[in-house]
């Protein structure tokens, strides 16, 4: 099994308590970037998922499809989790990852649609639904 596989893999089983081995599988300046986020370093990228389980709970992240071309891989997947302002949600998403000589990866890019969170907010997430339904072809 590839280094690129355990990550893969890892990413589905990911959990407070094994975040740590996420450490081996990435280069220490690994860049990482989703809608919210544009960081480096491993040390951040840690953090990072660390903060999001003490956000959030019941994480699900579920990898659909793996493609791989070369040294770099993208994959299809369902992230989903629940929180008191958000209540639960889920969305679909895609990620592109490039891996290094060493087989860690080395950059970690997020696709994924931000108004699934932003409309599970109070105020914001009226706002979005609203113009939702002005912008929706009327066919």
């Amino acid at each position: 099994m590839s280094s690129l596989d355990h990550y893969i893999a890892h990413l589905g089983m990911l959990s407070p308590a094994n975040l740590g081995q996420l450490r081996e599988l990435v280069c220490d300046d690994i860049h990482f970037s989703d809608p919210f986020n544009d960081i480096t370093g491993a040390d951040q990228y840690l953090s990072l998922l660390k903060e999001m389980f003490d956000r959030l709970d019941d994480i699900h992240f579920t990898v659909h499809e793996v493609s791989c071309e070369g040294m770099v891989a993208h994959l299809y997947w369902t992230y989903s989790a629940s929180s008191k302002l958000t209540g639960q949600f889920a969305f679909q998403g895609t990620s592109r990852l490039e891996i290094a000589e060493s087989g860690r990866v080395a950059r970690h890019q997020d696709f994924w649609d931000s108004a699934v969170i932003y409309s599970r907010l109070p105020l914001i997430g009226m706002l979005i639904r609203w113009l939702k339904k002005r912008t929706a072809h009327q066919g």
